[in-house]
């Protein structure tokens, strides 16, 4: 087990790396479009934030509550409107679009208006939202909602989204001017070192079960783990990326698609369900390990505007390319890949027809 993928590994990155802060006078989005999900709080709205103040044109907080996406708009051009007075730079335009991860509904007509929307050429796209729940909460078409989000739903949206990011840049390219052709876009997905540390025991029950699923395993109430279920979660987060990478169209890909690990974070809702004394201690463990969302969300800005072509198909961890976890490079964890990838077509059968959409070029 390499260095990085050890409890030490983790231990010293939050104490002692801090990912740095990218400055204007580094990088500037000046002319970009860039859609963040779960932007109205935590580590999406303050990489929102941060990307804002890089001169980002044009920024699309999607978000599942919108009263709360107004809400972090007006915040986030509030704190922009004393540097653009200073600055003399024009604000820019921030815009609040409904997407519900627990709707397949939801994600493609939110996939639909990103291909609809005139003149709209995305730059980067960041599939930040996901929830951690430590008891058994079904999503409202039944799959437990940990499950639903952070892997069902992200994937959906990562499949829609990669080739309507292609289109718009292959047009794009066809309308440049001046020889000046726009960088690719970047969809970064934002998976979890905790990955390693799954234990996964849902696949060991499905295979001793003959015709049971490992998702049927996952919604089963009395199988439930409280501490492994968010682990579970971007583990087959991280296995969906594998094999989406390894399917994407061998030509005409532009699309940089990379996984960004953030780091262990306070100030987020993502843990808003651990309430008491179980609450207060894992509060207490948060404020003394872990980075504040405005240092995690550092690693978010680099993975969607600053890493670049040599990152697809990678994981990110503190603003480098980063080991894979064990599990997911073994012949086992292949085989895992192949599975829930599997299951995830079945899963969408009604919604999406995942291959006919993989090989979608945008040409």
């Amino acid at each position: 087990m390499v260095f990085q993928n050890t409890y030490r590994g983790f231990l010293y990155r939050q104490l002692f790396t801090t990912p740095a802060l990218i400055t204007p006078s580094t990088v500037s989005l000046a002319g970009q479009t860039g859609i963040v999900t779960g932007s109205n709080t935590g580590l999406g709205y303050h990489a929102s934030s941060q990307i804002l103040s890089l001169g980002l044109s044009r920024l699309i907080l999607a978000v599942r509550d919108t009263t709360k996406g107004e809400k972090a708009r007006s915040s986030l051009l509030a704190t922009l409107e004393e540097s653009s007075r200073t600055s003399g730079k024009n604000q820019p335009q921030v815009e609040v679009w409904p997407v519900d991860l627990t709707s397949y509904t939801s994600i493609i007509e939110f996939a639909n208006r990103v291909r609809d929307t005139p003149n709209l050429h995305v730059s980067f796209i960041i599939l930040n939202a996901g929830v951690a729940r430590f008891g058994f909460e079904p999503a409202p078409n039944g799959n437990e909602i940990t499950i639903q989000t952070n892997w069902l739903s992200t994937a959906l949206m990562a499949i829609t989204l990669r080739p309507i990011l292609q289109a718009q840049y292959a047009q794009a390219k066809r309308t440049a001017t001046n020889g000046h052709t726009p960088g690719p876009p970047v969809l970064s997905i934002v998976g979890s070192e905790v990955a390693q540390w799954a234990v996964f025991k849902e696949r060991k029950i499905a295979a001793s079960n003959p015709h049971t699923s490992i998702l049927a395993v996952l919604n089963d109430r009395k199988k439930f783990s409280p501490g492994d279920r968010y682990y579970t979660s971007k583990l087959l987060l991280t296995l969906f990326f594998r094999e989406f990478v390894d399917r994407l169209p061998s030509t005409k890909n532009d699309v940089v698609v990379n996984l960004v690990n953030p780091g262990f974070c306070y100030g987020s809702e993502l843990h808003r369900s651990i309430t008491g004394p179980l609450g207060a201690v894992f509060g207490g463990i948060k404020r003394t390990i872990g980075r504040s969302t405005d240092v995690g969300a550092r690693t978010l800005v680099h993975g969607a505007a600053v890493a670049g072509k040599e990152t697809h198909g990678c994981y990110l961890s503190d603003e480098k390319v980063a080991p894979w976890m064990d599990f997911v490079i073994t012949s086992k964890g292949e085989q895992a890949a192949h599975e829930m990838w599997k299951e995830l077509s079945e899963e969408l059968r009604g919604v999406i027809n995942i291959d006919e959409v993989m090989e979608q070029t945008g040409v």
